[in-house]
């Protein structure tokens, strides 16, 4: 089995690589959700390690969430390391999970307004995968939930969120705007995979309903996988023989399927070893 290098680039950064790597390895782009522990994203860096990608991992504090300039200092730090001679000619996938949607959505901004400088970064993302997104209307909720598990608390932090959104609009509501609208418009026409719950109440099923209608409605390739019951961002948890078959099956639609499982008999092996593995 191939091993991996992990590299701390800096408290948002982290870049998993095979010792072996070769200069066309894709790479994956995963935004973390909100305070989301170590080990629950190394999970997902070893789904994809597994089957031969290298992952850049960003995660972004509630502060930085909360004043969009520093999360736009970590996108514009992130697509300098895209660029850089080890990564740029990588072909990119985008995995975003809750809020980490919104850091998503900072980069297509960037992409959009920088396009020339960005060109060769636009021209290597493939495909993009989203789970449990949460899009503007959700932020309140999604910070207030993240931040305690107290009802009174939740419900205090969530106004207080909605005032502070209304109170900076000129000045910070605005760019979660615009991270919303590059979200919406998929100007990139991405391929893309989503994957969400009929019972999240911050990943709204309607609301992610309606991008994808969206997207459809342009042409655009959109796979799906819904469940009735897991909670926010928990679908790999709870179900993870179903997420992986979705992100492989993903994966191989947009021509990268697994780098090191070419047969499809030591595909299922490998997939069958990894979620045997997440159960345990």
């Amino acid at each position: 089995m191939e091993t991996t290098s992990t590299k701390r680039i800096d408290t948002n950064l982290l870049l998993q690589t095979a010792s072996t790597t070769g200069s066309k390895r894709p790479l994956v782009i995963l935004f973390s959700w909100l305070l989301a522990k170590d080990r629950h994203i190394a999970k997902y860096r070893n789904l994809y390690t597994s089957q031969g990608f290298d992952v850049l991992s960003i995660r972004v504090s509630p502060t930085e969430v909360l004043q969009p300039k520093k999360a736009q200092d970590v996108i514009k730090k992130t697509l300098g390391i895209l660029q850089e001679a080890e990564q740029k000619l990588k072909p990119l996938v985008i995995h975003g999970f809750s809020v980490g949607g919104y850091v998503c959505g900072e980069m297509m901004v960037e992409l959009e307004k920088n396009a020339e400088k960005y060109f060769d970064v636009r021209q290597r993302l493939l495909g993009q995968i989203f789970d449990s997104p949460v899009d503007y209307e959700g932020v309140p909720t999604g910070f207030a939930n993240v931040l305690s598990n107290n009802k009174m608390i939740q419900k205090l932090l969530k106004v207080s969120i909605e005032s502070y959104l209304k109170l900076f609009k000129n000045s910070v509501t605005k760019y979660y705007m615009a991270s919303s609208e590059a979200f919406h418009n998929n100007s990139l026409e991405l391929p893309s995979l989503m994957l969400y719950s009929r019972a999240d109440p911050i990943g709204v099923d309607k609301n992610i309903e309606t991008v994808m209608k969206k997207w459809k409605a342009k042409g655009l390739p959109v796979q799906t996988r819904c469940w009735q019951n897991t909670p926010h961002v928990s679908h790999f948890h709870h179900h993870p023989d179903e997420y992986v078959e979705s992100i492989l099956t993903f994966m191989d639609s947009i021509g990268l399927g697994s780098v090191h499982t070419p047969n499809k008999d030591i595909f299922e092996e490998e997939k069958e070893k990894f979620t045997s593995k997440m159960r345990n």
